[in-house]
């Protein structure tokens, strides 16, 4: 099932080509997009990395929902500390997905490079402002927005989605709902609301619990080589990511090393549909929402 025309492009090459190509999907999403295409060529393959990787994989993930949300949140407040300390998480952790492949991490970083992560963990934290989120939840007094029906990576399942139209447009048991931060608060219980308003304060919230657990997994890394050569076969595969923009499902079919089938679900694909159904204080949905259009038409 192809939803993106980029998708067409993967047939027939070798499977380790997609993960390099889907980097390159959405400069928001660089390490979410391959790390769910390496997961899911991974399970078609019944590969089981090293803990090393699993954990290093995370961390570069953290950094670009760190990354993502400030840059989300920059039309409303200054963010641009916590960008670029979600950048360097990300870059020193994934250079830019690079390390990210099939059967692991290919690079594990330095006890030099592990202290910095750990700084620049403990230097985010004093960028978080919960004087954005009192603003925030005054002016959800003022502007009335909707509650919104939520999805999760935990809630996800690829049976229960329906996709139609051009562009696509995803629902999930016949519903609008939103793939993002706010969903993954929500279940977390750190948020009990499901305003549109609630995405920015859990943006924040998720930034703040980001560069802790960070910090956290850091103290768990051990340097050793984060590599397992994977064994070939045929298969299907999937695996589910959570990124800035909500989850990312990949999944693949492959034949003799290469791609015979690739199917790519995003956040975008469920949240534009309950972006364009909001009609009340719209102008104001669209800033929240600050929705990716040029990776939702691919």
């Amino acid at each position: 099932m192809r939803i993106r025309g980029f998708e067409s492009s993967l047939m027939e090459k070798p499977y380790e080509f997609a993960p390099v190509a889907l980097a390159r999907l959405c400069c928001n999403t660089e390490v979410s997009n391959a790390l769910a295409s390496v997961m899911a060529i991974e399970d078609a393959f019944k590969v089981s990395v090293p803990k090393e990787a699993i954990i290093l994989r995370k961390i570069a993930n953290l950094g670009e929902i760190i990354e993502g949300n400030a840059i989300k949140l920059r039309p409303f407040r200054d963010t641009e500390e916590l960008i670029e300390i979600g950048e360097k998480i990300k870059l020193i952790a994934g250079k830019k997905a690079k390390y990210i492949v099939v059967g692991g991490v290919s690079k594990n970083i330095s006890e030099k490079r592990k202290e910095k992560l750990k700084e620049l963990a403990k230097e985010g934290l004093n960028y978080i402002s919960r004087e954005f989120i009192e603003m925030v939840n005054e002016r959800k007094k003022k502007i009335p927005l909707p509650d919104l029906n939520l999805v999760s990576a935990n809630s996800f399942s690829i049976e229960d989605v329906e996709v139609n139209g051009f562009p696509k447009n995803a629902l999930f048991y016949k519903r609008a709902v939103y793939s993002g931060p706010l969903s993954r608060m929500y279940e977390k219980g750190v948020i009990n609301s499901k305003n549109t308003w609630d995405i920015l304060i859990a943006r924040e919230l998720e930034m703040e619990m980001a560069l802790k657990e960070v910090f956290e997994l850091l103290n768990k890394l051990t340097l050793t080589y984060p590599y397992i050569e994977p064994t070939v076969n045929d298969g299907k595969g999937k695996a589910i990511v959570e990124s800035p923009e909500g989850l990312v499902y990949h999944e693949v079919v492959i034949k003799n090393g290469r791609i015979d089938d690739y199917t790519i679900i995003n956040g975008e694909h469920f949240n534009k549909v309950v972006l364009d159904r909001i009609e009340e204080n719209k102008e104001e949905a669209e800033r929240i929402f600050g929705f990716c259009e040029r990776c939702y038409y691919l």
